[in-house]
């Protein structure tokens, strides 16, 4: 079926989407928990990542990738065949689609996203490490001899901040060539959190998390 939401910001309209979406209440498979579990960011992840910038006098920065899902591609083995839209101009009567994308309501799709962003986290442009105690917290240091990164994830949503501008930059350039990813700067609003920041006149970073 096809979906059409309004995304808010701070409670105030920003754009309209559309999308389509599988009907996975409707899938005949019996796909196990390792077929659909996608870690997410925990609150006290954030909250310490938090912490962590502003003891260093940095805010956190924040970044959302369009179309998410879509852009992991379904192993062959995982064959999935739906109906189209109703009304789809392009599909022909009684006609059916084998989805070869992690379409939106497919109930792997979160696995095959989060599978693919983790390998391109730990590609050789990036050589982030999940954390030992958190698998959706990130750590590396892309640039020889600079600061290290650090990142969190939540689906499509991270988070991420370092000392170094230098290093903040490669990573946004080396992660857009990967995947199609939008840059906000400073984080302001992220999972229901609202993030205020403040740096005095001697340079002292606070933030209020509301």
């Amino acid at each position: 079926m096809c979906t059409f939401v309004v995304k808010h910001t701070n409670g105030v309209p920003t754009r309209a989407k559309s999308r389509i979406v599988v009907l996975g209440s409707l899938d005949q498979h019996e796909w196990g928990k390792s077929d659909c579990f996608s870690p997410v960011v925990s609150i006290p992840m954030i909250h310490f990542l938090t912490a962590l910038a502003v003891h260093n006098g940095r805010t956190l920065k924040q970044g959302d990738c369009k179309f998410a899902f879509i852009q992991a591609t379904l192993l062959d083995h995982k064959l999935t065949i739906v109906k189209p839209p109703i009304g789809c101009p392009f599909s022909s009567p009684n006609s059916y689609w084998r989805i070869r994308k992690s379409l939106y309501g497919l109930r792997h799709a979160p696995w095959h996203w989060y599978n693919m962003f983790h390998h391109i986290l730990q590609s050789p442009e990036l050589v982030l490490q999940p954390c030992s105690q958190h698998p959706c917290g990130f750590i590396s240091t892309p640039i020889p001899g600079k600061p290290p990164l650090y990142i969190a994830i939540y689906v499509d949503d991270i988070i991420y901040f370092s000392l170094d501008d230098d290093v903040e930059q490669h990573f946004c350039s080396a992660l857009s060539q990967k995947v199609n990813m939008d840059f906000v700067g400073d984080a302001e609003w992220y999972l229901g959190i609202e993030f205020d920041w403040h740096k005095s006149a001697d340079g002292t970073m606070s933030c209020c998390l509301l």
